[in-house]
């Protein structure tokens, strides 16, 4: 370990020392407070106060809280994000329950004194609960009781439910692990289907999540009814915050443990009217023949939840490079870089676009016989204020390797057959063999970016392929007598592999990953960036969607400092005002084109005045502060104490006025008498220190009757607000 990494990790032991010894009184805000010195990225100590007389159990962070009621069954009662809306993103505790063959349901939200047990194993937090079910009267189970140990992981907590069968047995018609009841805001949903090749999955499916959004109007009905639980689940109030639910690796703990078959299980997600909220239920087993159990078992899961800083993100300006024939980016190219903006950039040659046969192969090293010009441009990059990664695929290993040919079988993600997933393009040209990262392939995966890191200055990683996916190899999943039983996905490694990377890269290194249409809580609270939206939603045509048409991963939910792709939705023949709406409505997302294009190099510079984006709170164009009557606009909001900045946008490709009224009380800072207001317009002719012109509004009349605006076609001006 670096003397670097040596220095952070005393002083993170030393802060979890400090928060433990004062952060067992006091309210979870005072014993929480952010330490600016560490970024959110960087796991961190958890608070654990106990309070006997309330009978609340409760972990906390900088960012985020959760209870346990130690009265009902010891469950999980409450998660609150520090910077979200809602108090609780429960409505009613995590309930487990079973249900008898006469119809009798025994929950553990009926067990009052249930035994709680709490240590300590470095930075982990481990609870353990172990609860009797009972059902409304007050009797409980003969024969099953429950036992759960929960480890709180920096932004996620990994949860081992074991259902003890006891002498005799029990008799069920349902095993529900997960009935829960979510804040009605969280009305948004995503989740990667539970079907497998037996159930109709292409051999080598993605998983790409199935969107959607709950009706308001439609309470207690289902928008979703299934009889295989999905492998994850996102609930979200886009823009904002939300909570995610996965499997753990082993897929047959909820396919095959319980009845040997798949399509026993039951997955709802819909609006509860009582109580009033989102009900998610999550039931391995639900049968019209009651199910007789012997043997105890188990489930692995996870609940992921966001780290939201609470600040504004700053738009993250983004390109790539690689060899190009030996043409290596020139030193005066970074420096036009940097004054456009760029911030990172990251080496991208994973595949023979030149026919030189000079690429980055996956797992191999090293892969040009120039790397002093890939250290020349590093060390441009670093000269111009750049950060450098390099590309990584957590999935891919090419053929040409030594460790493919000696390890290929082995590690491989295959299909029920046998068959090895090859990824190509441009006919028989290979990026590389996919690979799964429950096998060898993690420890080599590691040992190569280490590598690769050891060698070169690079500020950190970019991973490709960052995603879990099935696999039906053998040899990764212990005990697997057939195909079926050897199905698993690699969930677990991931998260380990994600876990590693930031130790590896240290809490200020790079790490950008790239999960389009696979977004996930968990795994993105480690990276500094995140690249999305890359294929799946169709082309833009015509006026383009409308922004309450975008794909929820999007923006998601604001946590992150996100790039959307724009080429699947665009390409070279589409209008060029299409490429300055896809800009303009990132803009009012908190998120940027990626890799950055011009429209949005010359659109983004409406928000300079704005300065330090850290001291302001950002709200997107779902804000309630800003009202634009009179056309197709939208606004965002940036606010700090004393001030607030407004993009009012025209979505429209005419000049329009708007007729804005700003309502000072729904900004994030409130201005209860605002003073001044100063309209920023980019301009030809504008002030050369500024690059703006500057006119002064009626303030007064902002907050009550509203000022007319011109807003030119396709762009954006700023008003700012004191």
């Amino acid at each position: 370990m670096s003397d670097t990494l040596c220095r952070h990790a005393s002083r993170t032991l030393a802060l979890a020392l400090v928060l433990v010894l004062s952060g067992l009184a006091g309210s979870w805000a005072e014993a929480s407070t952010p330490d600016r010195s560490l970024p959110s990225t960087w796991p961190q100590a958890y608070t654990v106060r106990q309070e006997k007389r309330s009978g609340q159990l409760t972990l906390s962070n900088a960012y985020y809280r959760v209870d346990h009621d130690l009265k009902r069954g010891g469950a999980i009662n409450r998660i609150q994000l520090r910077y979200g809306r809602a108090e609780n993103l429960l409505v009613q505790p995590l309930e487990t329950l079973v249900r008898d063959e006469d119809g009798t349901v025994y929950s553990n939200l009926n067990d009052a004194s249930p035994r709680i047990r709490h240590r300590r194993e470095g930075l982990l937090e481990l609870v353990t609960v172990e609860s009797a079910l009972v059902d409304a009267k007050g009797v409980a189970a003969r024969g099953v009781r429950l036992k759960t140990r929960l480890e709180y992981h920096w932004g996620y907590i990994k949860v081992h439910q074991e259902f003890v069968i006891q002498r005799g047995g029990f008799k069920v018609s349902e095993l529900c692990v997960v009935n829960a009841v979510l804040a009605p805001s969280l009305s948004s949903y995503g989740y990667r289907e539970g079907i497998t090749q037996e159930t109709g999955a292409p051999p080598f499916s993605f998983g790409s999540c199935r969107w959607g959004k709950l009706d308001p109007d439609h309470a207690d009905s289902s928008a979703v009814q299934t009889n295989c639980l999905p492998r994850y689940l996102l609930l979200a109030d886009a823009g904002t915050e939300g909570l995610e639910w996965f499997e753990g690796s082993d897929l047959n703990q909820w396919d095959l443990q319980l009845t040997g078959h798949r399509g026993q299980a039951d997955f709802s997600l819909g609006r509860s009217q009582t109580p009033a909220g989102v009900r998610a239920t999550l039931a391995p087993f639900r049968g019209a023949s009651p199910l007789w159990l012997t043997n105890s078992c188990a489930f692995d899961y996870y609940l992921g939840i966001p780290i939201r800083e609470g600040h504004a993100q700053k738009p993250w300006f983004h390109t790539s490079f690689n060899r190009n024939r030996g043409e290596w980016v020139s030193t005066n190219q970074v420096q036009r870089w940097a004054e456009s903006g760029i911030q990172t950039v990251h080496c991208h040659n994973d595949g023979d676009y030149y026919d030189d046969g000079l690429f980055w192969r996956d797992g191999a090293y090293p892969p040009y016989p120039d790397m002093d010009k890939f250290d020349r441009v590093i060390a441009d990059c670093h000269a111009s204020g750049i950060r450098v990664a390099t590309y990584f695929s957590d999935k891919e290993l090419h053929p040409s390797t030594p460790q493919f040919q000696a390890h290929g079988t082995e590690w491989a993600r295959t299909d029920q057959k046998g068959k090895v997933a090859h990824n190509f393009y441009r006919g028989t040209n290979e990026f590389g063999a996919q690979m799964c990262l429950r096998s060898g392939w993690l420890p080599f995966l590691e040992s190569s970016i280490d590598r690769v890191l050891t060698h070169h200055r690079l500020d950190g990683v970019y991973y490709d392929w960052n995603v879990a996916l099935l696999c039906y190899n053998e040899r990764h999943q212990p005990g697997a007598t057939t195909p079926a039983t050897a199905a698993h996905w690699d969930i677990d490694e991931l998260l380990k592999l994600m876990e590693w990377s930031r130790q590896r890269v240290g809490p200020k290194g790079l790490i950008i990953i790239h999960n389009t249409t696979t977004p996930m809580f968990a795994m993105e609270n480690f990276a500094d960036h995140v690249v999305a939206n890359e294929w799946g939603y169709g082309k833009w045509s015509g006026k383009g969607p409308k922004l309450q048409d975008l794909p929820l991963e999007w923006s998601l939910v604001g946590a992150k400092s996100r790039g959307v792709i724009s080429y699947g939705q665009l390409d070279a023949q589409s209008p060029p005002r299409l490429q300055r709406l896809f800009a303009l409505e990132a803009l009012l997302s908190g998120v940027t084109p990626w890799p950055v294009s011009p429209e949005a190099g010359v659109l983004f510079q409406v928000l300079k005045p704005v300065g330090n984006f850290e001291t302001c709170r950002f709200l997107d164009w779902r804000n309630n502060a800003v009202e634009l009557q009179g056309g197709q606009f939208a606004s965002a909001v940036y606010s700090r104490p004393g001030e607030s900045f407004l993009v009012l946008a025209n979505l429209d490709e005419k000049t329009a006025e708007a007729q804005c009224i700003v309502h000072p009380r729904q900004l994030p800072h409130l201005l209860t008498a605002p003073r001044s207001a100063t309209l920023f317009r980019p301009a030809a002719d504008a002030d050369r220190r500024t690059g703006f012109t500057e006119t002064a509004l009626d303030a007064q009349a902002l907050v009550t009757t509203g000022v007319k605006i011109s807003i030119p076609s396709d762009s954006a001006v700023l008003l700012r607000l004191q």
